[in-house]
């Protein structure tokens, strides 16, 4: 059993972001407020698996980094998405100059 908690936070985050993209798959069946209210208990689990107790402090700051995670990771999604937009923009203007 790995007791390294870098290896323990980064599972648990991959699990929650594969948890936001099982809901945001079935997003059409599903109201903005529902995916936010499985995106929250999603947040919720995660922080009481992680052995913080409800209503505490740490536990509040552990719904938040959760939270701000989640965020990072949909910029850096987008930021992917752009950035391989822009390659495939600038190779074909490339290619289009040249006769």
């Amino acid at each position: 059993m790995d007791r390294n908690p870098c290896v323990k936070a980064r599972t648990r985050r991959l699990g929650i972001v594969a948890a936001l993209a099982l809901a945001a798959g079935s997003a059409g069946c599903r109201t903005a407020a529902e995916l936010e209210q499985a995106a929250a208990e999603a947040r919720r689990a995660s922080c009481l698996e992680a052995g913080f107790t409800e209503g505490s402090d740490a536990y509040r700051l552990c719904l938040l980094l959760e939270e701000t995670q989640e965020r990072i990771a949909r910029l850096e999604r987008r930021i992917d998405f752009l950035d391989m937009e822009l390659s495939r923009l600038w190779t074909w203007g490339e290619l289009r100059r040249r006769p």
